[in-house]
């Protein structure tokens, strides 16, 4: 099937986008491009995908890439599908700093920088690390509990992925929290909307984080840790080890995905639950729906909601021909709203079995710290249930961050009693 092309369709595309409205609530947006333009040739060259399979087939394609190296030598003329106007050079400058760590790197480099990262992450290694995990949500709810009405933002969806990966990668507990706004300006160089401010904020930030991160990789080989970055430091595969660059890069990366993500996920999971008091009752009553509970969430609401590809060879995607360069907006937000693969699909059920949700991704890039967010995400949620009878929102509606590709909330007011 061929691609559209619409006039009410691009419009669909500009109230996701950049509108405060669309941004608040995309799901309807989402809808109407599903059913009107699933296979959208947009005027501005962009092919965007909003069905599951279609998304999950962009994903997976060795031919689709991050197309960073091709960024960053300016053939590419726009970092997101609406950054029209943009210095060039201030675009090459991001992608340049962007090349040492597997996020936007492209075979063979990603698949090397990713198998030596990946090791801390393995299921086994991630459910090792449940037990601790549950200490430090069970200090935190203790906070909750003496509080009695809080911002669960705040209080608990940043605090815990923040500790949980510092603790992780290395970063000493002092210095975690003053990271938060460096990241959020990096993430928000990733929105396809990202005017020439955001691209100076994202350097500067980058910036400071690699000053950073040389400091303590220098530290840890002078004082060897049991942590990540150390780890990283001495990682070396068939002779192969990583270069400072990389190392900085990839524990950088670990450690901003590592919260933020997640931090996403809390949020956004527990205003689900609070929206649908129905749910919250029944995965308080059944205890063991944690793990189809946390991908139920993760499928309503996405932290993450669009993921970029671009061609890095010639190739077809959904009936449509790429040439090299071209760039694939996959929604998969969208995806997982999608009634032609999940059913009744507009209804949050604790209890769906068989759900694969593509909030993290799929094929080479699928988040590494997936499985690390689930856990958590099981442990959060159980505990926030099973501890408090009482869990009510204090506004009717709460506040979510500017833009779409990473989708959070700044606050959420809650009241909690045992």
């Amino acid at each position: 099937m061929p691609a559209v092309t619409d006039t009410d369709a691009e419009n669909v595309l500009l109230r996701l986008f950049l509108t405060p409205e669309g941004r608040r609530d995309p799901y309807p947006e989402y809808r109407r491009l599903r059913e009107s333009a699933p296979v959208l040739r947009s005027s501005l060259g962009v092919l965007v995908l909003s069905r599951y399979d279609d998304c999950l087939t962009a994903l997976r394609d060795p031919r689709l890439g991050r197309g960073t190296a091709l960024r960053a030598n300016g053939d590419i003329p726009q970092v997101g599908l609406l950054g029209m106007g943009l210095d060039p050079e201030r675009r090459r400058e991001f992608f340049q700093r962007s090349v040492d760590n597997m996020l936007f790197a492209d075979p063979p480099d990603h698949t090397r920088l990713r198998r030596l990262a990946s090791r801390a992450f393995t299921p086994q290694r991630v459910e090792a690390l449940r037990p601790a995990v549950q200490r430090i949500v069970d200090g935190l709810l203790d906070a909750l509990a003496e509080a009695g009405e809080v911002d669960v933002m705040t209080a608990l969806a940043f605090p815990l992925p923040v500790t949980v990966i510092g603790e992780l990668v290395g970063v000493p507990a002092a210095d975690r929290a003053h990271f938060q706004p460096l990241v959020r300006a990096g993430v928000a160089a990733l929105e396809p909307t990202a005017d020439e401010a955001a691209l100076r904020a994202a350097v500067a930030g980058q910036e400071e984080l690699r000053a950073y991160f040389a400091e303590l990789l220098a530290e840890r080989r002078r004082r060897p840790a049991d942590d990540l970055l150390t780890a990283l430091a001495a990682a070396r595969e068939a002779g192969d080890a990583l270069s400072d660059d990389e190392v900085i890069g990839t524990a950088i990366l670990l450690f901003a995905a590592g919260f933020e993500t997640t931090t996403n996920l809390i949020g956004n999971g527990l205003w689900a639950l609070l929206s649908h008091p129905d749910q919250a009752a029944a995965w308080r009553a059944d205890p063991s729906l944690g793990r189809t509970g946390v991908e139920e969430l993760l499928r309503w609401d996405s932290p993450v909601q669009v993921n970029m590809r671009t061609a890095l060879q010639p190739a077809e995607v959904a009936g449509e021909p790429l040439a090299v360069g071209d760039v694939v907006l996959v929604l998969q937000a969208a995806a997982n709203r999608d009634p032609g693969h999940f059913r009744h699909a507009e209804t949050l059920d604790v209890a769906r079995v068989g759900t694969v949700a593509l909030s993290f991704g799929s094929g080479i890039h699928h988040c590494l710290g997936a499985p690390l967010a689930r856990m958590e995400g099981d442990v959060v949620f159980g505990s926030l249930l099973r501890r408090f009878s009482t869990l009510e929102p204090l506004v009717d509606e709460p506040e979510w961050r500017p833009g779409l590709t990473f989708r959070g909330l700044t606050s959420l007011p809650v009241r909690v009693a045992a």
